[in-house]
């Protein structure tokens, strides 16, 4: 999300699909994003899909290139789509991260 638009919701992949970075991108509202909130995706090898408090917001297909082992990014971004902040300084910004969980499918029972 970004600081003037908390509410909206940034649900992009980012791959090199094309040989040229290629994102997948969707901005669905939610009605309040502040406090501790749980964020979510499930990658399965055809679709991403995204949650929002064990909702989900958005889907996108899973782009050829991300069917290996990655890595998670969490970051607090500043510029870029959102623009620069109107007193062109980044702070003051927080992000609180009260836990971070990965699982395999596999782990899952059904």
């Amino acid at each position: 999300m970004t600081g003037q638009d908390p509410n909206k919701l940034l649900m992009t992949s980012h791959s090199n699909e094309t040989g040229t970075h290629t994102t997948a991108a969707s901005m669905p509202f939610v009605s309040d994003t502040a406090g501790f909130h749980k964020y979510g995706v499930l990658w399965t090898e055809d679709e991403l899909v995204w949650y929002f408090d064990d909702v989900e917001v958005a889907r996108a297909a899973t782009p050829a290139d991300m069917h290996e082992p990655m890595y998670m990014l969490v970051d607090l971004a500043v510029g870029g789509i959102a623009g620069a902040p109107a007193d062109g300084l980044v702070t003051p910004a927080q992000m609180h991260i009260d836990y971070i969980h990965a699982y395999s499918l596999n782990d899952w029972v059904i």
